[in-house]
């Protein structure tokens, strides 16, 4: 089984382990008052909501022992069925995060229980066929570093990752989950003072989850920012001659013109976006996998992608 590994970033540390010691003295008083009162659906909020910050933080710094063990800790809360050893293992938890913070301060070494992974044994032992866990670092380090350099702060939450790919598969689609993280964070996301006047958290979250559906795999990537614009965009396809200056044209079949080649609606060109390229290529490579992919948008709530793609006969 593969442990999860830590892939610091030095300039982020100092901040995140500032942050933590406000961040972890709040989780701790939430788990003892919900203990405390196990049916308060209001503690279980509160301490959900302070896991669930820690574990932003930490993933965006590459504290990725921390951010998985919250993670867990996040999951073990939505069981239907807690077992009697729920809350030992919750305090253990808790205790073994201040293990890890301990240590990530003195810059010492700390080994992880093997409990905490990220593996399907089963998939990894099968030649073809691997699971989606296998790019989770790379996509969270994608997060992290478009975020610092848009002054933005992201939140990656993926879900489903044991779920087992084709190997080809994967690898096809790194290159367009990377386009669409970044182009979610560059266009998708707002700064934090502009979510904060929207009365939103200044943390913007972004969710990819994976699910197997008869014989599909299907991928939910949804953020909560300011959701597409569709005057822009219809401005921009009619200026590009992609819809007829005088054609009606619905909100949906606007919002798939995002996949035309050329078409960019961002006000300047930088390293993340504004060339008008990315949409169209991440369809392309969908489409020549089989595949197929549509886009919703709500303004002001953010946008979701759905991927359908195949999987490899004979797979379970």
């Amino acid at each position: 089984m593969e442990v999860v590994q830590d892939d610091m970033d030095v300039e982020l540390l100092p901040l995140f382990l500032e942050e933590a010691d406000d961040l972890y003295p709040q989780i701790g008083d939430a788990l003892h008052d919900w203990s405390a009162q196990p049916d308060d659906e209001a503690l279980q909020r509160k301490f959900q909501r302070s896991l669930h910050t820690f574990k932003g933080s930490a993933r965006m710094t590459g504290a990725m022992r921390l951010g998985d063990l919250s993670h867990r800790m996040e999951e073990r809360i939505t069981e239907v069925d807690r077992p009697p050893s729920f809350w030992d293992e919750m305090k253990n938890d808790y205790a073994r995060m201040g293990d890890i913070i301990v240590h990530l301060r003195t810059g010492s070494n700390i080994d992880i229980p093997a409990a905490i992974t990220t593996a399907d044994e089963r998939a990894e032992q099968t030649a073809l066929m691997v699971p989606f866990a296998r790019i989770s670092k790379r996509l969270y380090r994608v997060a992290r570093e478009t975020g610092k350099q848009l002054n933005k702060r992201v939140n990656l939450e993926l879900r489903g990752t044991d779920v087992p790919l084709e190997r080809r598969t994967l690898e096809k689609m790194t290159g367009p989950f990377e386009h669409l993280l970044r182009n979610s964070i560059a266009h998708g996301l707002e700064s934090p003072e502009e979510r904060e006047r929207a009365g939103k958290s200044p943390i913007g979250d972004i969710c990819l989850s994976l699910r197997r559906e008869k014989k599909e795999v299907v991928f939910n990537f949804s953020d909560d920012g300011a959701g597409l614009n569709i005057d822009r965009l219809s401005r921009k396809a009619r200026e590009k001659g992609l819809l007829q200056s005088d054609a009606a044209a619905s909100d949906d079949q606007v919002m798939q013109l995002i996949f035309a080649p050329g078409l960019s609606t961002a006000t300047k060109v930088t390293e993340i976006s504004g060339r008008g390229v990315g949409m169209d290529v991440v369809r392309s490579e969908i489409t020549a996998l089989g595949g197929r992919i549509a886009v919703s948008s709500e303004q002001g709530k953010g946008v979701e992608f759905v991927i359908h793609l195949p999987c490899l006969p004979g797979s379970r």
